[in-house]
């Protein structure tokens, strides 16, 4: 039998490369039939067949796409466990050739084994000093080359251990129908593999210019492992292209809700059953209502750009893809918006969507909910502290406008035209976020049924004031109450200089009423057509009717 000095030296890791070549392609596989699935097989179903009958069949369907998730994960940690001993391998084998090299062309000797011997010293005169110096000096560069002969040896076998413990680690979850958490184990297993090897996650850049560049120049082998081995963290990461993103996200979002309803009780140490069971509750409305979007005719295809379960849930969903859309609108929600609300919010963005296109020439319009803040809640008529102060808005600034700055460097080098809309505490948070740092980078802001913008006039908003839309129904009690206290002026009101576009709905959420002039006039603002606006006295005052 073969030592392992004589194997390493002639090893052809060709066969190791192509089988991890051929497991990422399994992989990426997957990823394709899953998204095909969705579109062409649930997403339709989910739209034209209704009962008992179609529950029972799109819970199945949908295990089914759960399991081409798992698939994916995992034969992209084989390939990712292959290809890296495969590196290290490789690594030895030049360490440990080089090393033979050199002693041969000092005249030592190499056995099968590895082991070094040198007929030269062992030649030389004993009694002549200088002979015996020269020995010694043979003697020390005998023992470097050996040990460097040792190391190789010795990393060769680490690497080969390291990959048989990482793949030993990976369960046979897809085989077993019975395995309700296989997503779960999946997300585990990848940890687990990863960490065997010394493998660690992706460092990505905080700034999203910064992010898109990282991605850019990344193989696309390394965009599918991360994509596929780290979703929850490419899936959150502004700059990032919008179907990277939402790929990533859907997969992290399935292996999270998986953990948190079949996991055990150590995956959740840290939180309490009720808060574990409202995860539970906000990642279903997410996912069914993302399911529900499948299948959607192209420029409302539905993209995941974040999410967090915790605590009333948070949601930043795209309808049509803002990548490459010519007008970009952003809606900021206001009070009592949680993770039960996402298909409210989603009818709204498309409204504004239907709204705008009728006014883009044929360009394409994307529309975002930004449910990225923890909006503060008021029930029962009562209100808390956060809706009559500026914390959560403030809190909430800093990730709007990274969220602002990472759509812009997805869209790459063409200047899309972006809109960003605040209703009620939203246009609070939009103030905030325009306000601090250098702006929010926005074409064009627009506010409807305004408390306040933490600001006192549109000039402190680091853009030109007429770029500043306000929208104001006449009976909207949350203006009537409640601007002009704590969170600042009314915009609609002079001296804060912004524009004020008509409005003939009613109410506070009467905003998006089909066909209004309230609609048509966000619409044009979104499509970069100026709106009607409201008719102003001789004192540069709106002449609000009513």
């Amino acid at each position: 039998m073969a030592s392992d000095f004589t194997r390493l030296m002639k090893q052809d890791f060709g066969d190791l490369e192509a089988a991890a070549r051929a497991w990422t392609k399994v992989s990426e596989d997957m990823d394709g039939y899953a998204a095909r699935h969705r579109t062409r097989v649930t997403g339709p179903l989910y739209a034209s067949w209704k009962g008992d009958d179609a529950d029972a069949a799109l819970f199945y369907l949908e295990d089914v796409e759960t399991r081409f998730g798992v698939v994916r994960t995992e034969a992209m940690t084989i390939g990712t466990v292959l290809e890296t001993t495969r590196f290290w391998m490789e690594q030895a084998q030049t360490d440990l050739r080089n090393a033979v090299s050199r002693a041969e062309e000092n005249g030592y000797a190499v056995d099968d084994d590895g082991v070094l011997t040198d007929a030269q010293s062992a030649a030389l005169p004993h009694n002549d000093p200088d002979a015996q110096e020269l020995a010694r000096g043979r003697g020390s560069l005998r023992v470097e080359l050996q040990d460097r002969i040792d190391q190789a040896l010795q990393d060769a076998r680490k690497a080969g251990a390291d990959g048989v413990r990482a793949l030993s680690s990976l369960d046979a979850t897809v085989t077993d129908r019975f395995n309700d958490d296989a997503a779960a184990e999946s997300a585990h297993d990848v940890t687990d593999a990863m960490k065997a090897v010394g493998l660690q996650g992706p460092q990505i850049p905080d700034d999203p210019k910064a992010a898109a560049e990282w991605w850019k120049v990344l193989s696309p082998e390394d965009r599918a492992r991360y994509e596929t081995l780290y979703p929850a963290q490419i899936g959150a990461t502004d700059g990032l292209p919008s179907d990277v993103r939402d790929s990533a996200n859907r997969l992290a979002l399935e292996q999270e809700l998986n953990d948190a309803e079949f996991g055990g009780p150590e995956d959740f140490r840290d939180i309490s059953n009720d808060e574990r069971n409202k995860r539970i509750q906000n990642l279903h409305v997410l996912k069914d209502r993302l399911d529900r979007g499948d299948g959607a005719p192209p420029g409302k295809e539905l993209y995941l750009l974040n999410y967090k379960s915790a605590h009333d849930g948070q949601a930043v969903i795209a309808m049509g893809n803002p990548d490459t859309a010519a007008h970009t609108a952003v809606l900021v929600p206001g009070t009592n918006t949680t993770m039960d609300s996402v298909d409210g919010q989603l009818g709204r963005i498309g409204k504004l969507q239907n709204s705008a296109d009728k006014w883009s020439d044929g360009q394409p319009v994307s529309t975002i909910m930004w449910l990225g803040y923890d909006a503060p809640e008021a029930s029962g008529g009562d209100l808390n502290t956060s809706v009559l102060n500026k914390g959560r808005a403030e809190d909430g600034a800093p990730d709007l406008r990274h969220f602002v700055e990472g759509t812009r460097a997805a869209q790459g080098d063409r200047h899309g035209h972006i809109t960003v809309i605040g209703h009620s505490y939203g246009s609070t948070t939009v103030g905030a976020a325009a306000a601090g740092g250098h702006g929010l980078g926005a074409d064009d802001i627009v506010v409807v049924g305004s408390p306040g913008m933490t600001v006192d006039h549109a000039s402190d908003l680091n853009m030109d004031p007429s770029h500043v839309w306000v929208g104001a129904a006449s009976d909207d009690p949350i203006i009537d109450d409640f601007s002009d206290l704590t969170l600042g002026d009314n915009p609609a009101e002079e001296p804060f200089g912004g524009r004020n576009f008509e409005v003939d709905t009613h109410g506070h959420s009467g905003y998006w009423d089909d066909g209004s002039d309230s609609l048509d006039n966000q619409g044009r603002i979104i499509a970069g057509v100026p709106p009607a606006e409201v008719p102003k006295n001789d004192n540069d005052i709106p002449l609000f009717p009513g």
